[in-house]
């Protein structure tokens, strides 16, 4: 409302204008700024917006694009959304076209396009949505406390003589039950009324299961077919903790084959339809007797056959036990035992045999190895091969002094021939300066103290001249 009044606020200011001044001509930014400015009214701004998804795409980017609808009097609502990929990876669930859905934001102008769009910042699934994500964390909840877990379901008794019933006691699902247990088997039915819809139904259906629960072997919990919403209390926490809190096996048959609920999922045994859990609740009388006349044949007829082999046991130990009998026996048992004793004494004799036989090869192969025996037949060998390695190796120690004898006179005889003492007698002589040995005049200076060697001795000379010989 205070949007229009601005409206017509800003028309009327135009209007005066013009009839002022004549028409006015703006140009476009100067519209778009305008629309801005309307557009940027506090009522327009974090507001939230209910409607159904329609045209939903997501880019790559991340950001989603899509558009509220509403339908009113035959006639259509849309508007433009956008949700910024920085606020699309915080929901919690995933948008789809058809969906209604409470989006809250701000209206925006953008003025390049000239469109407007609605920047949503958070959503949240409306109604049935609303429901479905709190049935989802209830679900979450119960399957990590294991109320779901096969392990502890239990199979109902196959025949029951109490079942108790939880339902409303004016829907047909109390006497669907009851015609066919009452055509099956013959059990009591207990009924404990409960209200199956409303907003206080689930705790009246877990007070009509604690009520019941004592007094029954199995326990089954239906309603008939419904919509999501009706069927939404045997979703309840309470509900389900009651489930599984019975002492008894407990069978859902809540809605038709299709609806699943965290009922059905804790129940020990879920059924498609109330009928169908009666069915699963007793067995069928007429198959139990085909049974039983079954059994009883089978019966009689392993009764005969063990009789029939009593029978032929007893023969069999007569004929056994009988004198004729024993005697023979006792005569294949003797002639046996005299074939066995003489296989034994033969065995016995051979094995004798060849144990001596034996014991005189070893007797001969230790004397063999005896040291006295060894050393008579050894000792003289080895003697005559100690005393020609002896010979050997003296004749080889003789050859080989000799051999080393004549190598060292010859070099001796040319050390004597070649060495200093030769040179020194053939009149050469060793010129030193200090300790140094003169190898060339160009080692002396005129004035320097030379000793000279000599074969008998040395004598000390002073250089008085140095003559180079220039062919050297």
């Amino acid at each position: 409302m205070k949007i229009i009044d601005q409206a017509i606020m800003d028309q009327v200011t135009l209007d005066q204008w013009n009839k002022s001044s004549g028409p006015r001509s703006l140009r476009v930014s100067e519209v778009s700024k305008i629309i801005t400015r309307l557009l940027d009214h506090k009522d327009l701004q974090d507001i939230w917006i209910s409607g159904e998804i329609t045209n939903f795409k997501k880019h790559s980017s991340g950001h989603l694009y899509f558009s509220l609808s509403e339908q009113v009097s035959g006639k259509e609502s849309v508007i433009s959304c956008a949700i910024w990929k920085n606020a699309a990876r915080y929901l919690d669930f995933t948008p789809k076209d058809g969906m209604e859905v409470s989006a809250y934001g701000s209206v925006t102008h953008y003025e390049p396009g000239g469109r407007y769009s609605f920047q949503i910042s958070q959503m949240r699934p409306s109604g049935a949505g609303e429901r479905a994500l709190l049935i989802e964390q209830w679900r979450r909840e119960m399957a990590g406390k294991g109320w779901f877990s096969q392990e502890r379901k239990r199979q109902p008794p196959k025949y029951p003589v109490r079942i108790g019933v939880v339902t409303s006691s004016t829907g047909a699902v109390i006497h669907d039950i009851r015609n066919v247990i009452s055509g099956r088997f013959s059990a009591e039915i207990i009924l404990s009324p409960a209200m199956v819809q409303g907003c206080s139904a689930h705790e009246d259906i877990a007070q009509a299961i604690k009520r019941v629960q004592n007094m029954v072997d199995v326990l089954i919990v239906g309603r008939g077919g419904g919509s999501y919403e009706d069927l939404f209390p045997f979703n309840h926490p309470c509900v389900v903790e009651a489930i599984v809190s019975c002492p008894v096996p407990v069978i859902a048959a809540i809605g038709h084959e299709v609806d699943i609920t965290l009922a059905d999922l804790a129940a020990d045994v879920s059924a498609s339809t109330p009928s169908h859990a009666a069915e699963q609740c007793v067995p069928d009388r007429q198959g139990e007797l085909e049974n039983l006349h079954h059994l009883k044949k089978r019966m009689f007829l392993q009764i005969l056959n063990r009789y029939e082999s009593a029978q032929d046991d007893i023969n069999s130990v007569r004929d056994r036990i009988s004198s004729a009998r024993l005697f023979r026996e006792i005569g294949l048992k003797r002639e046996s035992l005299v074939e066995i004793t003489d296989r034994l004494i033969r065995g016995a004799l051979v094995s004798k045999s060849h144990a001596y036989t034996h014991l005189v090869e070893l007797r001969g192969r230790l004397d063999g190895k005896h040291p006295a025996t060894f050393l008579k037949r050894e000792l003289p060998e080895q003697r005559a091969f100690l005393a020609e390695l002896s010979e050997r190796l003296s004749s080889g120690v003789t050859v080989r002094t000799q051999k080393e004898k004549a190598e060292l006179e010859l070099l001796s005889a040319l050390l004597s021939a070649r060495g200093p003492e030769a040179l020194f007698r053939q009149g050469f002589c060793l010129v030193q300066a200090g300790e140094k040995v003169v190898r060339s005049c160009s080692d002396l200076s005129p004035g320097d103290l030379v000793r000279m060697r000599f074969v008998d001795g040395t004598a000390d000379a002073s250089i008085m001249q140095v003559n180079h010989d220039k062919k050297v």
